[in-house]
């Protein structure tokens, strides 16, 4: 499926709000052209132009009945110019008209009433399924695409999809409904004259099709520019503080300025293009206008197969129908703009997890006996992180994972959480490969604290309950808080535990984040625990309660800990420790046995008791 059409099947559910809008418009041309041309037989009957049954009239090329109907329209006109005066008739129908122009324009606003609900539904559901899309894709997506990008996706290429396709879908179905109506109310006013204008008419074909083409390929380096300039923002925001003590901000400057420059020039060239398409539509439109007027006069002139009223009020059906026309013209263009931003949005909703649909996955909720690595290579961008590496943790029990920073800890953790597919070898739990596994069931096994506590700008209540459906009560956060020992800080909050704490909780320490990240995870009750670097970031004190709730917290619990703290008590009262050195296995055992050998795990601890 193209971009264009996975845009298109967006508007299925709204089809019957198309309708509407298409048959609004529908009657918005009806009354145009009931207005206009009702212009024509009152001034033909008040200045008592002359009649002539063999000649051009309106109205000779329809069938008796509606000659029925006009011949007596003329006689009512007759009727009231002798009763009320030619003057009083003339205001009758001038109010008469107006009204007819007021119905107009009440279809026109109804017609845009249902567009602009279409407009917003669709976006929504775009960018709803956009971001479930981000939700539902691999972590190692995210290494690949710059964070910027994607926001750039989400909001200005949405936005072009916006303004340039769906506004547009509606008027490709109704504006050449308009056209076609007021196109044969002119071809049975005359269609000499309806004729030649639409001969004339292929000269916009043509440059429709030359400017979309251009459009087009301008819009995809515009868009594509933009990601990089918010992908700019976003490290100048995440990078203040470094920025700052390195007297960066110039060095900054400029390189924002110059990506900033070059999107500059991508969008100020394709504006200009696209501002090009109503000029020159403009212009080849009043060519035509003239040509028209040249050509009716000639008629009358040369032939007298037309009536001054018949041209005049041609002339203003044609008017009419130059809008609808041109609208047309740049809702082609503008579709052709919105495809690079489709394709831009698109290639995001149709990336597809690494998963084959066929394996039949099964549902896991409990953890029974043990976790087994068999095998178990990595490779990622071609770099081996992970090579045959086999241990097997029972249930229950503790592992520490020791290391040089890039020797595969965190990649071990990443694989057991299922955050990447091993290449090789395979991940069970109770014997069970975790590839086939239902993802949701799994992942509620296990729970996982990091450096760097991850919070978001809501209350602490809602941070503690993340993920959870059912209705927690506050007593139970209470009880999760105090295991975590976050009650007596989140207490003495403003609104305690109903306090907003900031975007990623930045109105509150790093401990004390990390302690609402512990009670979140008490909260939630895994039976499998993950640590990684839990307390590296921490000043002594913080370290001191966040390591207490920490060994509350995994008390019987199965636990794999990440740590360059040798000395602390988790890894020393460890089952077993891991000694990783790029991605293999160089040491294991307990700490009293590690460290009688004296190999590596005995010189790390001695350099850091140093």
């Amino acid at each position: 499926m193209n971009a264009f059409k996975k845009i298109l099947s967006y508007s299925k559910p709204y089809k019957y709000h198309y309708i509407i809008n298409i048959l609004c418009n529908f009657f918005y041309s009806l009354f145009s052209v009931i207005s206009i041309i009702s212009i024509s037989p009152v001034l033909s009957i008040l200045f008592e132009s002359p009649k002539d049954k063999n000649k051009t009239t309106f109205f000779n090329s329809f069938n008796s009945y509606f000659d029925f109907i006009i011949k007596n329209f003329y006689d009512y006109i007759k009727i009231l110019s002798n009763k009320y005066g030619k003057i009083n008739t003339l205001t009758m129908f001038c109010v008469f008209i107006i009204l007819l122009f007021l119905i107009r324009n009440i279809f026109k606003y109804l017609a845009e009433y249902f567009l602009i609900g279409i407009r917003t539904s669709i976006v929504r559901n775009i960018r709803n399924d956009f971001h479930k899309k981000i939700l539902s894709l691999p972590s190692f997506f995210f290494s690949e695409k710059r964070n910027g990008d994607l926001v750039s996706r989400l909001s200005n290429d949405v936005n072009e999809i916006e303004v340039s396709i769906v506004n547009s879908l509606a008027n490709i179905i109704s504006y050449p409904i308009m056209v076609i109506f007021y196109f044969f109310t002119l071809f049975f006013i005359s269609y000499h004259l309806t004729l030649f204008a639409f001969l004339l008419l292929p000269l916009m074909g043509v440059f429709i099709f030359i400017i979309g083409n251009s459009l087009k390929k301008d819009a995809i380096g515009a868009q594509s520019q933009l990601g990089k300039l918010f992908s700019v923002i976003e490290e100048t925001l995440n990078s203040t503080k470094i920025i700052n003590i390195f007297n960066a901000e110039c060095w900054m400057q400029k390189r924002f300025e110059k990506i900033s420059s070059f999107q500059k020039k991508l969008a100020t060239r394709l504006s200009r293009k696209k501002e090009l398409a109503s000029p020159i539509g403009e212009l080849l439109g009043s060519i035509i206008m003239i040509l028209i007027i040249w050509y009716g006069g000639k008629l009358f002139l040369e032939k007298k197969e037309i009536k001054p009223e018949i041209l005049f009020s041609f002339v203003g059906l044609f008017f009419q129908i130059i809008n609808p026309a041109k609208s047309l013209v740049n809702s082609i263009s503008n579709i052709q703009k919105g495809r690079a931003a489709a394709e831009r949005i698109v290639e995001i909703l149709n990336t597809k997890p690494l998963l084959n649909k066929k394996i039949q996955l099964k549902s896991i909720f409990y953890f029974g006996s043990e976790i087994l690595f068999q095998n178990v290579t990595f490779i990622y961008n071609k770099s081996v992180l992970i090579k045959n590496f086999n241990f097997s943790l029972k249930k229950g029990k503790t592992l520490a994972l020791i290391g040089k920073s890039g020797s595969g800890k965190s990649t071990i953790t990443n694989l057991l959480a299922n955050f990447y597919d091993v290449t090789s070898g395979k991940i069970t739990i109770d014997g069970i490969n975790i590839k086939y596994l239902k993802i949701k069931d799994y992942r509620r096994l296990l729970g996982i604290i990091t450096q760097e506590p991850i919070l978001f700008n809501d209350s602490v209540y809602n941070n503690i309950t993340l993920g959870i459906e059912k209705k927690i009560s506050l007593n139970s956060v209470i009880k999760a808080a105090k295991i975590a020992n976050a009650h007596c800080f989140i207490e003495k909050l403003p609104k305690g535990y109903n306090t907003i704490i900031g975007y990623n909780g930045n109105k509150l320490s790093l401990g004390q984040r990390q302690r609402i990240s512990i009670a979140r995870t008490v909260l939630r009750n895994p039976p499998i625990m993950i640590l990684d670097e839990a307390t590296s970031s921490l000043d002594i004190e913080s370290e001191i309660k966040v390591q207490n709730a920490l060994n509350r917290m995994i008390k019987n619990k199965t636990s794999i800990i990440i740590t360059h703290r040798l000395s602390s008590p988790i890894i020393q009262n460890a089952d077993h420790i891991i000694v990783l050195e790029k991605g293999k296995i160089i040491e294991q055992g307990q700490h009293r046995t590690l460290i009688e050998k004296k190999g590596i795990y005995s010189k790390l601890l001695s350099l850091q008791s140093f």
